[in-house]
């Protein structure tokens, strides 16, 4: 064994070790598996087929070595040696015995799976900026060749080669000379740099398929009904059923392409030799094909999830990693859309594999990968962010476990990468016809694992291509991600890094649901011009330019991005908010509703529900008009209509004592197919651009006089945030620089009398043990005093209280880009900077009134708009939301 190394790198940097006691025999020819036994007993070894350990209680199901029909495994009763290695070759005549490839265990991995082969007559080569040293230069093979060494004979296979992102495959022809890992030495050392890089081709121990068939018979799909692509009622397959456009690539051991129940797109191929057709290397492919696009309403079998679709056969032929990414560009290059994998395996170069997911994605290309069957990790490629990891649900809507009442021992994986679930037990689908598939009939139906729960998203994502041709790859996931229904024991929460909806690491967005992804709208109110629905929205404040609008008449006039034409507000009379919804699904919006609220006061924060469903005194209703429409078609938007009564108006609006401010409006909207609204848990900051259904309109627009005082009163804060910290942000960037700017910490709140600041409660406080130094009257009391203009006595009753209410200050101020300072008793923040950033502790549950000041300059002429704006952050440094002001000069 001394010609391989003993300890060398994979190429995810994992240390391998070779195994003495294994080997990997490569023919010339196909030859008989009782032939290749035969030999292996007479080297006293045995075929690779038993667990490892010979226990059958410790094969995983569904685990199968990866022979091939010129490859085979065997292990040796001792170990191997480089005269018993000899020997073998010397003896390997008569069988056609091409080249024996060392075994080696990859750290980090377990049992079996751990196992492979880096092929020793193989280099994948990436020759530097395009250099084709064969080309009219110096033949690669001498720039590889050594001083008194035997020099590689090396024959490129251009039609792999095509298919592998850059990298040039070649066959080291005289293996036994130099092999691939003396190869790889050279290529490092090479003089002249135009070797780029250089990998091995890896070839499995095991197939890396995720599948655990059994042979209880199920004779229902079950599966199409629980993901309501057919069944009672209005499904999946009442919206479409598929079209024959629409190809998805089943990347697997090819399919039986005579199966009555299965229509083929042409060319398929065989990956082993590059030439068509796809026809079946093994069983798997065929099962996955059928979940996919088993031909619908034929009278026939099974039905697929996109039955009216077409598959593409791809077919492997010794699972290696140059054959996987050579299968993803094949499948891209010739008209799939889709690729199914289900298979997966650590030990594959991402180097290869992964240019491979890169180019399918940018030629968009929808991937579905299982996350395979162990009941652990996630195995790659379904690691790779490019793609849609699928794991398998169970019979009760919950992660396949080993404890899952289907009673079979595998768990689907899972963790952070996981995308969604699908149905992955005693599933009926297509099998190569006769003995020679899993069942001795035409169907199988039992197959199993997350090969089964696979097919169903690849053919989930064919029918919404099927429906909605013009969607991206990036879209059909959304789609698919957004409508998921949120089964299984598992809580679902917001997650950092996942914008379709709450997830976990057990189901992801959870399992798929057909009818929802087809039918699903996504009704919207703008949180600014440029919002295109995407959440969350991250295009700037998403309270000055809303698609709210309030106008003086009921004249039309809908221009949320110009502050004169949007937010003025007129004393004594009604006045109208129009409200502007648009449907950016791809499905028609049906009983879409829009409500409002007005708060009579401008507040930094707001917090879904409350703040848009309560109706008391500081969340007033306004008159709807046009409140609902019937359906809003794709792409489509529409104007709900609401009047302010006069009286509303006097009320919500900072009439008194000439405050300058605006009540904040807020608007939601509802669809009974915006199933990603939902669906939706509708907690977390900032509310408002989390959920484009939720917008507000946080902009006051008043008219001063130049060299005059402009106070912009606010509160900070929300009665149901209970964090002890927040900072808010003034944004002064768009004033003059020499216009003086001060934030009022102290104010009394007058300016707001709806609110009750002197009587607010800490969350788990009581009117009574809020207060402080209470005093009490023991018996009947008389007091001389004066009231207004006369003198009298006030008699107070036995038990009678004097409580001071306890006074919610805000502490412990810090600044970056200003002062604090104290004058006459009352604390400000002098702004100084353009943005400048206050940090203070704050009682839960409590707001506060506060206060920016200025001057409008002397020099300002008629027109002139002065704008500044305040946002609150909370304590992860997140804006909760902010409010802003326009000084129109008169």
């Amino acid at each position: 064994m001394s010609i391989y190394p003993k300890m060398m790198a994979h190429a995810t940097g994992a240390p391998l070790v070779l195994d003495s006691g294994r080997i990997l025999l490569a023919l010339k020819a196909p030859r008989e598996r009782t032939d290749v036994e035969q030999f292996l007993r007479s080297q006293d070894m045995y075929l690779e087929d038993e667990p490892e350990g010979g226990n059958d209680g410790d094969r995983i199901p569904g685990e199968r070595v990866n022979h091939t029909k010129t490859r085979f495994w065997a292990q040796s009763r001792r170990p191997l040696d480089d005269e018993r290695l000899r020997k073998i070759e010397q003896a390997g005549g008569p069988i056609g015995l091409d080249f024996l490839g060392p075994v080696y265990r990859m750290a980090g991995q377990e049992g079996r799976r751990a196992l492979m082969a880096p092929l020793p007559n193989v280099g994948v080569i990436r020759l530097r900026d395009n250099h084709d040293p064969d080309n009219g230069r110096v033949p690669l093979a001498d720039v590889l060749r050594r001083d008194n060494q035997p020099a590689p004979v090396l024959r490129e296979i251009p039609e792999k080669s095509k298919y592998l992102n850059g990298f040039r495959y070649y066959q080291i022809t005289n293996a036994r000379e130099v092999n691939a890992y003396e190869l790889r030495d050279r290529v490092r050392q090479a003089p002249n740099g135009a070797l780029l890089d250089f990998q091995f081709e890896t070839m499995p121990l095991l197939t890396p398929t995720s599948i655990a068939p059994n042979d209880t018979l199920f004779p229902q799909q079950w599966d199409m009904t629980r993901i309501e692509a057919g069944g009672p009622g209005t499904t999946g397959w009442d919206i479409t059923t598929g079209v024959a456009t629409v190809v998805v690539c089943v990347l697997d051991e090819g399919c039986d392409l005579t199966h009555p129940d299965l229509r083929f797109a042409d060319p398929g191929i065989n990956l082993g030799t590059m030439v068509p057709d796809g026809s079946p290397t093994g069983n798997h492919g065929t099962a996955c094909a059928g979940i996919v696009a088993a031909t619908y309403d034929n009278g026939t079998g099974v039905t697929g999830v996109a039955g009216n679709s077409r598959i593409l056969p791809v077919a492997f032929d010794a699972w290696t990693d140059v054959e996987v990414a050579a299968g993803i560009n094949y499948a891209s290059a010739n008209g799939a859309s889709i690729i199914s994998m289900s298979f997966g395996w650590n030990a594959w170069s991402p180097a290869i594999i992964d240019p491979a997911i890169q180019n399918a994605f940018n030629n968009d290309v929808v991937m579905c990968v299982a996350t395979h069957n162990y009941n652990g990790p996630i195995t790659y490629p379904a690691t790779n962010p490019l793609v849609i990891a699928v794991g398998a649900s169970d019979e009760i809507d919950n992660r396949k476990t080993p404890l899952s009442p289907d009673g079979e021992p595998w768990g689907s994986n899972f963790g952070p990468e996981i995308s969604v679930v699908a149905p992955g037990v005693h599933i009926p689908t297509t099998d190569i016809q006769g003995a020679g598939g899993y069942d001795a009939g035409d169907y199988d139906l039992v197959f199993n694992g997350t090969s089964s729960a696979t097919p169903h998203v690849a053919g989930l994502a064919a029918l919404i291509r099927s429906a909605y041709p013009t969607l991206t790859n990036v879209q059909v996931r959304a789609h698919i991600e957004r409508t998921a229904q949120k089964v299984g024991a598992v809580a679902y929460a917001d997650t950092v890094g996942r914008p379709n909806g709450s997830w976990n690491q057990e189901t992801g967005y959870g399992r798929i649901n057909v009818y929802r992804a087809l039918d699903e709208a996504d009704v919207m109110i703008r949180d600014a011009p440029a919002d295109n629905g995407n959440e969350p929205y991250t295009g700037g404040n998403f309270w000055d330019f809303s698609d709210i609008v309030v106008r003086i008449t009921d004249d039309g006039v809908f221009q949320p991005g110009d502050p004169l034409q949007s937010k003025n507000v007129e004393r004594g009379q009604a006045n109208y908010i129009y409200v502007r919804v648009t449907n950016t699904g791809s499905r028609e919006a049906r009983n879409v509703t829009i409500g409002t609220r007005i708060t009579p006061y401008v507040g930094t924060q707001f917090i879904y529900p409350q703040d848009w469903t309560l109706t008391d005194a500081t969340h007033v209703a306004p008159t709807g008009i046009t409140t609902s429409f019937g359906t809003l078609a794709p792409g489509a938007s529409a104007l709900a209509k609401f009047r302010i009564e006069a009286a509303q108006t006097e009320t919500l609006y900072g009439w008194v004592a000439n405050n300058g401010w605006h009540g904040c409006l807020m608007a939601v909207v509802n669809a009974d197919n915006d199933y990603a609204f939902a669906t939706a848990p509708l907690t977390g900051d900032p509310i408002t651009a989390r959920r484009n259904n939720l917008a507000q309109r946080n902009l006051s627009v008043i008219d001063v006089l130049a060299n005059s005082p402009a106070v912009f009163h606010f509160i900070a804060g929300n009665r149901f945030n209970l964090e002890s910290r927040m900072t808010l942000q003034v944004d002064r960037s768009r004033l003059p620089a020499g216009m003086g700017v001060t934030l009022s910490l102290d104010e009394p709140g007058i300016a707001f009398p709806a609110i009750d600041f002197e009587g607010q409660v800490e969350p788990g406080e009581t009117t009574e043990n809020a207060a402080c130094d209470g005093l009490e009257f023991l018996s009947e009391t008389k007091i001389k005093t004066r009231f207004g203009c006369c003198n009298g006595i006030l008699t107070l009753g036995k038990g009678s209280r004097f409580d001071c209410k306890r006074k919610h200050e805000l502490r412990n101020i810090s600044v970056q880009g200003g002062d604090v300072v104290v004058r006459n008793g009352q604390r400000f923040v002098d702004i100084k900077q353009p943005l400048v950033s206050i940090t203070m502790e704050k009682a839960p549950g409590i707001v506060y009134p506060l206060a920016v000041r200025t001057t409008i300059p002397g020099t300002a002429t008629a027109g002139q708009q002065f704008m500044l704006g305040v946002a609150q952050q909370n304590s992860q440094g997140m804006n909760v939301g902010g409010a802003g002001m326009v000084y129109v000069v008169r």
